[in-house]
């Protein structure tokens, strides 16, 4: 079988895009699976078994391509992919020449995994303006409650190239992946047809360790954007080290919000105790030193590999009590969910555990037990295949 998956984004920059190679390198190793890949990038480039396209990087660009087919690009697209003559084709994030790319993939068996909220909401996040989670997705009753990104034009094209793609992917794609059994039950609510829970490959640990760790030191990994929660997990880590000096955070990933961050972290006080690596391909060694992860974001995730990849090494998560946090932490047991429109309740979270050892491996140790249960690798690619075999025969209605 010869399967060919394709990304808006051809490195590994995030969860989605680790993913994205994780799966490809995996699929790989089976016997009889051809896998090629095809995405976009700042600079184009070819291998045996990948292509990438130069990519768009102006917001606005992307934005019109996603509305409307770019002629070039959907002859370069059709010729690669007829080039490769897949079997089936795997979507992962498409907001690279969108028009282009689904016009160009349609007359081929397609599936697709739904990485985050982009699926039912405009802008991803699917939050209204008090920061509250939506319950059903972008609907009329509730269009002008969600937050609007940029401004309001901005809002009104964003959702019409939503509308447009939604559409679109009803119609072209045969089965969707989601990464959590709550974003399968909101593509049912918004009309999306075969959707099956898929979670992500979790990461292999030969050995739990807490030798490294320092029981008064904390990690967040991830994206350095405001929807991801970062200022108030550094207000609230503020007022925790008011009470408790000891206390130091590392905070590892890049993004728009990096220099504001680093800036906000010297003015609260904080930069003897808070440190900034830059964007770790490797967490290993941050996840042995850390006692917890923090898990802050504001938006709806719908996974979150970074909890995962903590469980793997036995460190307790602190996560939101929104999209996939209070699914994968069981609270007190796992790990501690906490409101993050709760002033001073992710600080009280942050001293519960600081400098509580035992409590902190208690916790850890469930958790792994938790993720060992939860997620088998085998399995999961095994159901992938599956599920493209499926994908050869036409789903009735």
């Amino acid at each position: 079988m010869r399967i060919l998956l394709i990304t808006d984004n051809h490195s590994r920059s995030g969860g989605a895009e680790h993913y994205f190679f994780d799966l490809k390198s995996r699929l790989k190793n089976v016997p009889g699976m051809e896998v090629y890949s095809l995405g976009f990038g700042n600079t184009p480039e070819s291998g045996k078994d990948y292509r990438v396209f130069k990519g768009l990087k102006s917001k606005l660009a992307k934005l019109v391509w996603q509305i409307l087919p770019h002629p070039v690009m959907y002859y370069r697209l059709r010729k690669q992919i007829e080039s490769i003559r897949p079997d089936v084709i795997h979507l992962h994030n498409i907001k690279q020449y969108t028009a282009s790319l689904l016009s160009a993939v349609k007359p081929y068996p397609v599936v697709q995994t739904v990485h985050d909220y982009g699926a039912v909401c405009p802008t991803a996040h699917n939050l209204h303006k008090d920061h509250q989670p939506c319950p059903t997705g972008l609907r009329l009753a509730c269009f002008w409650e969600h937050q609007v990104k940029y401004n309001l034009p901005a809002y009104l094209a964003l959702a019409f190239a939503f509308y447009k793609t939604q559409h679109q992917l009803r119609k072209i794609v045969r089965k969707f992946f989601a990464p959590s059994p709550q974003l399968v039950e909101y593509l049912h609510r918004n009309r999306f047809k075969h959707c099956t829970y898929i979670p992500p490959f979790k990461k292999t640990v030969p050995a739990v360790s807490f030798h490294k760790m320092n029981p008064h030191h904390f990690l967040f990994a991830g994206n350095l954007g405001t929807h991801k929660g970062i200022y108030p997990m550094l207000e609230e880590f503020a007022i925790a080290r008011q009470k408790d000096p000891a206390l130091t955070l590392t905070i590892a990933g890049t993004g728009p919000e990096e220099k504001r961050m680093r800036q906000r972290s010297d003015e609260l006080g904080l930069k003897q105790s808070v440190f900034f690596p830059g964007w770790q391909l490797q967490l290993e060694q941050e996840y042995e030193k850390c006692a917890a992860v923090i898990f802050p974001s504001l938006w709806v995730e719908a996974f979150g590999l970074v909890i995962t990849e903590a469980m793997s090494h036995g460190r307790p998560v602190i996560g939101t009590n929104r999209g996939s946090p209070p699914w994968l932490i069981d609270d007190q047991k796992t790990g501690i969910i906490f409101d993050p429109l709760k002033k001073g309740d992710l600080s009280d979270k942050i001293l519960a555990l600081a400098g509580r050892p035992e409590q902190i491996k208690t916790l850890g140790m469930q958790a792994h037990a938790k993720l060992r249960e939860l997620i088998d690798n085998e399995k999961v690619l095994s159901q992938i295949i599956h599920l493209y075999h499926q994908a050869l025969v036409p789903a009735s209605e």
